[in-house]
């Protein structure tokens, strides 16, 4: 995942064994991954934007990074609640809306909010 101009950094901090996430997956062949990221497409957020990203716990699922362990995370009600999320946030705030609940769901993420 690109780090625009820092953001990812400033946004998150970075502990050793976390990984980069993307809060809308970008390679996924779930319906609801494909809905996602048609609806970023819509308002031309690109897949690797800061704002759709997250670092998590990738290699250990103890490690200090906190939040979600991203080994766990990749499921379909994960999609269909992302999805969902997305498409209600877009329908009522377009772009900015977007955006503001791609924030909401990096904190559920960060705070460890079973959202998968």
């Amino acid at each position: 995942m690109a780090k625009q101009n820092g953001a990812m950094a400033r946004r998150w901090k970075k502990f050793k064994g976390s990984a980069a996430h993307h809060i809308v997956a970008g390679d996924h062949m779930d319906p609801n991954a494909i809905k996602a990221r048609s609806i970023l497409s819509k308002h031309g957020i690109d897949i690797d934007d800061a704002a759709n990203g997250i670092y998590l716990k990738h290699m250990d699922p103890n490690s200090i990074q906190p939040g979600a362990y991203h080994r766990v995370i990749h499921t379909k009600i994960y999609f269909e609640n992302v999805a969902n999320r997305l498409e209600i946030a877009d329908l009522i705030g377009g772009k900015n809306g977007v955006l503001d609940e791609l924030d909401n769901i990096a904190g559920d993420l960060l705070f460890n909010k079973k959202i998968w």
